[in-house]
């Protein structure tokens, strides 16, 4: 005797939700938990299984529904193309007490959606969630649906209930045996209120990729990236097309969303990860975007940068600062604990204010760069720079900088001259680092003394490169102190 699988729910839907694209009811309930959208995943289920010659059976309420297909031939005056094309077979009364025994065309053919519904699993998977809906909508919970293997003898109408026979093969059983990790309701439904869900071998094969739901429906496992996830997700609001299916982006930023909002105890999963494992995991591709708080600054973003803050002390300590690889060895130098990170959660790490390198250390630590006292070299230029403007009445009332020098600890691949920041000059030692001032202010060289004068310059007009402010400077710079050298010589 012949086996099925029988998914029922207790309510009758409309034969039309079966064999009219479009039609969908669950759409229409504000009902938290329902699943339902397009109106089309019944009759892509169906055809599925036709094309996998699986005959389902159908019966709403006391109507029978047998879907087969016919042939049809199609011509353009240049080919024909021959279509197997779906017709249902009624059997039995409807709701409105009326006998059918008639047989319709669906006006669509068995192709029909081929490319993305090509597994049986995604059709079992949508006339389980319209039971799950239509059971939420009737009674408020999914207790009204059973699912089950049965034998041919089972297979007929009950009343006030919905009930999809589908035959049984190795695909339908396998699916049977896989139901808890296609839905959540029937496996933990503890979990569906949850967006993120500790692993528990929630995966179809041996991977240990990122499992997603949404609504505790399996929308996919993350199968663009070998890498394994430190969780699960479950999604309400994850963007979906007909086919079910949502972009590697929209996961990923719906994910990296959840995981804001995450628990203490969850994020500390995280922090722990990058503290004791050099494993990379799926969650460290996650970006800013995704991760940073919404800057509403409302009782939600209080929490979770609360909890961000008590999860990473937890875990690392008060001397852990959070990093990516460039800044580990100058946090050591201080005396801080490098924790090794992505930058993308680093960034988000420091918006919710954990430490960061750019919290614990000065701009220069963070640029790599090491600030010593002024040589006697970059004191001399910056010297006879600022005599020459006190000589033509350029200094614009202020007192001559502070000349400090610094060297690079970090190689960019650029060599940075110097700098002006506060009131204060920084020359690059590897340009003032002779003592030949000793041998007078002609040994200086012409670089040095081109640093420091264009250091000075920005200290004087506090304008930066390229600023019309800073160009008219240098040019009245020019013109005074050539006049000034014309004079001495007329006078001579």
């Amino acid at each position: 005797m012949s086996a099925y699988l029988k998914i029922e729910n207790i309510g009758v839907c409309p034969p039309e939700g079966f064999t009219v694209l479009g039609v969908s009811l669950a759409d229409t309930s504000s009902r938290e938990g329902v699943i339902g959208t397009f109106g089309s995943g019944s009759k892509h289920g169906v055809a599925v299984l036709l094309r996998n010659e699986l005959n389902p059976v159908v019966f709403a309420g006391t109507l029978k529904l047998e879907f087969g297909t016919k042939p049809q031939t199609v011509g353009d005056g240049l080919a024909e193309k021959q279509f197997a094309r779906l017709v249902v077979r009624y059997g039995g009364v409807d709701a409105n007490g009326v006998n059918r025994s008639s047989t319709e065309d669906l006006g669509f053919v068995l192709d029909y959606g081929k490319q993305d519904w090509n597994e049986v699993s995604l059709a079992l998977r949508e006339f389980v969630s319209n039971a799950i809906d239509r059971s939420i909508r009737e009674r408020g919970d999914w207790s009204g649906v059973k699912i089950e293997i049965v034998d041919e003898a089972q297979v007929r109408a009950k009343r006030d209930h919905t009930r999809v026979f589908v035959p049984l093969n190795a695909d339908v059983l396998q699916f049977y045996n896989d139901l808890g990790k296609w839905f959540l309701h029937f496996s933990e439904p503890e979990s569906l209120s949850k967006a993120i869900l500790p692993k528990r071998n929630r995966n179809l094969g041996d991977r240990k990729a990122a499992v997603i739901y949404r609504r505790g429906v399996r929308v996919r496992e993350f199968e663009s990236s070998d890498t394994e996830s430190l969780f699960d997700y479950n999604l309400d609001d994850l963007t979906i097309d007909e086919a079910r299916k949502a972009s590697d982006w929209d996961v990923r930023h719906h994910c990296g969303r959840a995981l804001a909002g995450a628990e203490k105890s969850t994020l500390a999963i995280l922090f722990n990860h990058l503290l004791n494992s050099d494993k990379p995991v799926w969650e460290f591709s996650f970006d800013t975007y995704s991760l940073q708080p919404s800057y509403r600054d409302n009782e939600a973003d209080q929490l979770r940068q609360k909890n961000w803050q008590e999860a990473f002390l937890q875990v690392a300590g008060d001397d852990a600062v959070l990093t990516g690889e460039g800044s580990a060895d100058q946090l050591e130098r201080k005396g801080y604990k490098p924790v090794k990170a992505p930058e993308g959660l680093v960034n988000a790490a420091s918006r919710y204010g954990l430490q960061t390198p750019a919290s614990v250390l000065s701009v220069d630590e963070l640029s790599g760069r090491d600030i010593t006292e002024a040589s006697p070299d970059a004191q001399a230029a910056v010297d006879l720079v600022w005599e020459l403007l006190q000589q033509v009445r350029l200094t614009n009332g202020k007192e001559k900088p502070v000349v400090k020098c610094f060297s690079s600890i970090l190689d960019g691949g650029t060599m940075l001259n110097g700098y002006y920041r506060q009131g204060e000059v920084f020359i690059n030692a590897d340009l003032a680092g002779s003592a030949s001032v000793v041998a007078g202010r002609d040994a200086l060289s012409n670089r040095l003394l081109k640093v420091a004068l264009e250091e000075v310059a920005h200290f004087v007009t506090e304008a930066t490169d390229n600023s019309r402010d800073f160009q008219d400077f240098l040019l009245e710079l020019s013109v005074k102190l050539a006049r000034s050298g014309s004079r001495k010589e007329v006078a001579a």
